[in-house]
């Protein structure tokens, strides 16, 4: 790219955001009015700032939870706090060196 005479800057104000966190995520998708985000099929009672994100085919119901993160992927179920994010990434790599890539 050095030598190259054909590249060209353009600055610009895009903004930016660190999606690599379930916060960052939460705080960048449509919420519901209890600021829930739902990615999947989800019923939510008494539920508030919440991530569910499930397969389109199976019903998730939540009641009475407060900043949880569910994920529901093909091979595992993960029910944490949202917030928790070191947490998280300890609990991911827990299961890397104990059950393997496959549940990661």
């Amino acid at each position: 790219m050095e030598k190259a005479d054909n590249v060209y800057v353009v600055p610009g104000e895009f903004g930016w955001s660190d999606l690599g966190s379930w916060s960052s995520l939460h705080e960048y998708h449509n919420k519901d009015e209890d600021g829930n985000v739902v990615d999947g099929n989800a019923m939510l009672y008494d539920s508030h700032q919440c991530i569910i994100r499930s397969p389109k085919d199976k019903l998730v119901v939540v009641q009475g939870l407060e900043g949880y993160l569910i994920a529901d992927c093909e091979d595992a179920l993960l029910i944490c706090k949202k917030d928790d994010e070191k947490q998280i990434r300890s609990i991911v790599n827990d299961v890397r060196s104990e059950k393997g890539d496959k549940f990661v």
